[in-house]
């Protein structure tokens, strides 16, 4: 069984336009963040970055190519369809589905993920809340999800709604009566904190979480919890965090 990493990115975010290209840390950008933290974390697995076969995203294809990764471009709207896809092309069979707006997301947690699905495979496999959510329905940011192709390929047997080849996973966690899905506890700091948004879809949210990464990485413990530390420490942060919470629903 061949293990990938697919980072879903593209351009023409509809809220900010080319957010994972602006300068974000320095002269990296989010995009770049991302790749260097997979490569570090999983330099075993196939990375792919898939992207839409737009020609505004003809630059996605030359940063995959320049920090050395593959890259698979398909339809921009059927994001279902590009995962299948590039998964078929590159012969992977599971695989870690990553966001690309998601600069504090924690790559070390892939290979439990697969660990998990070796020991008791899945269709669908991520962190959950409680209350039976997957963090994907959250704001956090901070994790993914893994699945494999075999359960998508399924997904889009049963539906082509627009809501489900947009968001590629959502059909298998919302019927887990065709699908088999593990959601793992998450960290206790991290139960119940809806309160959270290290995820970026504006301007407003690229300011906050730009200010919040440079702090961050300076430090020497760039854990979790350290991270809660330091939004715990600064209350301007939680409460911007909660404006574009309620400006964004998930």
């Amino acid at each position: 069984m061949k293990d990938g990493i697919i980072i879903q990115a593209r351009t023409g975010s509809t809220r900010l336009h080319n957010k994972i290209l602006l300068p974000f840390y320095g002269e990296q950008r989010i995009i770049d963040i991302l790749i260097a933290n997979i490569k570090q974390a999983c330099p075993d697995k196939c990375i792919i970055l898939a992207t839409t076969n737009r020609p505004q995203d003809d630059v996605l294809a030359e940063v995959a190519y320049q920090a050395g990764i593959l890259s698979f471009r398909g339809d921009e709207d059927n994001v279902l369809d590009r995962f299948i896809r590039a998964a078929e092309v590159f012969g992977v069979d599971r695989f870690i589905r990553v966001c690309s707006d998601n600069p504090f997301l924690r790559p070390e947690t892939f290979n439990t993920f697969f660990a998990e699905h070796a020991f008791c495979p899945a269709d669908y496999i991520a962190y959950g809340f409680a209350d039976g959510r997957p963090t994907i329905k959250s704001h956090l940011g901070l994790y993914s999800e893994l699945t494999t192709i075999n359960a998508l390929r399924r997904a889009a047997v049963s539906t082509q709604e627009k809501l489900h080849i947009e968001h590629v996973t959502i059909y298998l966690y919302t019927h887990p009566e065709k699908f088999k899905v593990r959601l793992l506890p998450l960290p206790a700091e991290l139960e119940g904190r809806f309160d959270l948004r290290f995820t970026l879809d504006t301007m407003e949210d690229f300011t906050l979480l730009q200010e919040l990464y440079a702090t961050f990485y300076e430090k020497t413990d760039r854990s979790v919890h350290a991270l809660l530390q330091l939004v715990q420490s600064h209350p301007e942060y939680r409460a911007k965090m909660l404006e574009n919470i309620a400006r964004n629903e998930k």
